[in-house]
């Protein structure tokens, strides 16, 4: 994927802040604007925490990111299409774990609401078993 070409079709200016933070993203997992920040400032030492949510709210806003909320924080991922995220109680990790949400998605929709996203957030156990999603 080109994120370049991503940023001008959603209307966005390729800014070097925004670039940085989809970089960040781009390589899978989830964090929170401060982990993104501390990762951002060791190449970009002159980037602020502002200027990272700008950037993140600006991506979100575009569709370009998702986020949701866990753990008293909000956190952002790359990975856009519908999955849940798997809150790790025992680990504290996050998982990706596809699962088929168009019953829900019918659902909703038959009630007259236009589901425009979904963000699924799971805690559980997950022991061993969220080893296997890290081969």
């Amino acid at each position: 994927m080109d994120l370049v070409e991503e940023l001008r079709n959603r209307g966005l200016k390729v800014t070097p802040q925004r670039m940085a933070v989809l970089r960040v993203l781009s390589e899978g997992g989830h964090y929170t604007g401060e982990q993104i920040y501390e990762t951002l400032k060791k190449t970009e030492p002159g980037i602020s925490l502002s200027t990272v949510y700008n950037a993140l709210e600006t991506l979100r806003e575009a569709r370009l990111i998702n986020s949701f909320e866990a753990r008293g924080a909000t956190w952002y991922e790359f990975r856009k299409e519908p999955h849940a995220n798997v809150i790790c109680v025992d680990s504290d990790e996050i998982l990706d774990v596809d699962v088929d949400l168009s019953n829900l998605t019918s659902s909703i929709n038959s009630k007259g609401i236009k589901v425009k996203g979904v963000n699924l957030v799971v805690y559980g156990e997950c022991g061993k078993s969220g080893e296997s999603f890290h081969q």
